[in-house]
Parts: C-alpha cells; structure tokens; sequence
C-alpha cells in the first residue's frame, strides 16, 4: 500500500511546492517499486536570462521548482526507456545531466561567474569567488529508492538532506542517509544559537542577523563543492542535483535486507518531526520512533496536520531552532506488511 503527501509551506501560499516525487512500478508484473523525494533548494541569487525562460516558458515558478520537477520528469523518462532496470545512482545522475543540458540551452552563462557578471555586474558583491556560481544555479536534493519485493531487498541513492526512512515491525526506526558532513545552514543556526545567549536576543531576532543569514546564503558553495585546486572534498561538501558533474563524487548508495521492516519512506526535510539543535542520540532515537508510531497509526495526512500544529506552536523558533516556520513537506511511503 502506498500514500504519497506533497503539500507547499501553508505560510507562502502564493509559491507553488518546490518539492516533488516519483512513484513507479514495474510494467511486466514484477514486485518492483522506485519511489523518489525531491526537495527544490531555495534560490540565494537570481540570473535574469533564467529568470526570463522560469517567467516565459514555465509558468514563473522558482529555480527550486524548476530543479525539483526538472529532476522528477528526467527520472520517470528514464524508468519507462529503461523498463525500470537503471541504478538508483545513474537515475540521479542521468536526471543530473538533463538539467545541466536544459540550463546549457536556456541561460548558458550561468556557469560561468566572469560571464554572469559581464551580464550582470550588480553581483560583483556575491561573486567574490568563481565557485560561488553554485549561489545561482537552480538545485535539488533527491533520495531515491528501488524496492524489489520478491527478493525482499532495497537500492538507494542520496544526495542532500532528503532521508529514507525504514520503519521496522518491532517499532525500531532507522535512517540510512543519515548524512555525513554536516549542512552548512546548521553551522548558521548554531551561530544564531550563539548570538541568541550571549547579546540576550530572541532566536528570531538571531536568525534574522545579517551576518547569520549571508552565512545561510552561502552556504550553497558546499554544493558538489570543490576546493581552491577544482578538487571535490565528500567529507566537506553536499550533494545536489544541479548540473554540476561534481555531483558523482557525492551521491551516496546502499542495498538493504527488508527483512523485518513494515514500512518504507522516503522524505523532504520538511516532512521530519522538528529537532532540537543539540538533540542527544537518545532524543533522536525516540523522536523517530515517535515519527515512525504515527506514521503507522495515523497515515502521512494526520502526522503532517500535527506537525505543522507543532510548528505553528513554535512560532518564535525558540523550541525548534529553524530559519522557515514551515517548509514543504513531501513524503512516499510504502507499506510492507
């Protein structure tokens, strides 16, 4: 059984979701499911020839959206043509590839920072460093899965802070994304943190702080980064699908037994329960169970209505240290058993 939520932050309903998903199944009767979350990452600097083509040729959506169902189409081709045989890491890949190819067409100069500011030179200011075209270019974070039910194993691949979740019978849950290198946007929410005990000030005064929120921005170098010598560093970058070939350096993989496992979920960060910033292994280990409870009892559309109360309760970002009250929140969930 499946359920499927994609649902837009409830506090901008003028901005369409930048979230997306896949959800396919084998056409020759094979117990085979690929399921995919797509999480559109919020654009930090605009480039005026994409956004002429968002405004003319797709509807004037945002880079994200654009990223998000860019990534999402290029997997479902690929899934068809393919008869669902590809690896979760080429279907990312190839999705990769196609939006790099789309932003070749439409606004080519957007990989290059010499030509975006010989177009644009009011960005002389963001661009102090070629990587920083990152900054511009439309990007998504993608958790892809391949559930093969006859054999009872699972494929992923993962790129960014989407999240599979696998809930087990026995109530234990488990995430095997669990990213490695911290997000940099942590690192500014930890600098608010900071700023909120030692100048006296309101979590929400703190993250509204000039210097945390250009941190925020630019935390988007880290995207397939590279260092100084054009050199990935997995241990210090975040993989997204962006264009960049850098992006096969850091997408990770694995293959899972199902054995035991009731429930299977892929997730956006903004469907998760929110945390505390310090959260103790002990604190995150009930908060999943407890995430993985609800699932089970209620279904995704109860447990994202008492997520956004949860939200809505901490308006002040004192409970739940975040930059957005809320986000958007999309979630595949396969039942097993």
């Amino acid at each position: 059984m499946f359920e499927v939520i994609c649902q837009a932050s409830p506090d901008q309903p003028e901005r369409a979701c930048e979230d997306a998903f896949v959800l396919y199944q084998r056409d020759d009767g094979q117990p085979r499911f690929t399921i995919a979350a797509i999480d559109g990452a919020t654009s930090v600097a605009r480039f005026g020839p994409l956004d002429e083509y968002l405004r003319r040729e797709r509807n004037n959506i945002t880079p994200a959206g654009l990223a998000a169902n860019v990534a999402r189409d290029a997997i479902l081709t690929r899934l068809a043509i393919s008869h669902g045989e590809m690896s979760p890491r080429d279907l990312i890949l190839d999705a990769n590839d196609v939006l790099r190819e789309l932003l070749e067409h439409v606004a080519a100069d957007i990989f290059s920072a010499e030509k975006i500011l010989a177009r644009e030179p009011q960005h002389a200011a963001v661009l102090t460093d070629p990587r920083k075209i990152r900054l511009f270019l439309p990007a998504a974070v993608v958790t892809l899965a391949t559930i093969d039910t006859q054999h009872h194993m699972l494929q992923y691949a993962h790129a960014g802070d989407t999240s599979l979740m696998l809930i087990y019978e026995d109530g234990r849950v488990e995430v095997p994304t669990e990213r490695g290198p911290r997000m940099n946007y942590e690192s500014a929410l930890f600098m608010a943190s900071r700023s909120m005990s030692n100048q006296k000030r309101s979590m929400l005064e703190a993250i509204n702080d000039p210097v945390v929120r250009s941190l925020d921005r630019d935390h988007r170098v880290y995207h397939n980064y590279v260092d100084e010598k054009g050199q990935t560093m997995p241990s210090s970058g975040v993989g997204v699908i962006d264009g960049l070939p850098e992006l096969a350096d850091y997408i990770n993989t694995g293959t899972l037994p199902l054995d035991g496992v009731a429930v299977v979920v892929v997730a956006s960060d903004g469907f998760g329960w929110p945390a505390a910033l310090h959260e103790a292994p002990p604190e995150r280990k009930a908060r999943l169970e407890m995430m993985g409870q609800r699932i089970r009892r209620e279904g995704v559309a109860r447990y994202l209505a008492a997520l956004r109360a949860e939200e809505r309760a901490d308006t002040g970002r004192e409970k739940y240290p975040r930059f957005k009250l809320h986000d958007d929140a999309t979630a595949v969930v396969l039942t097993l058993k």
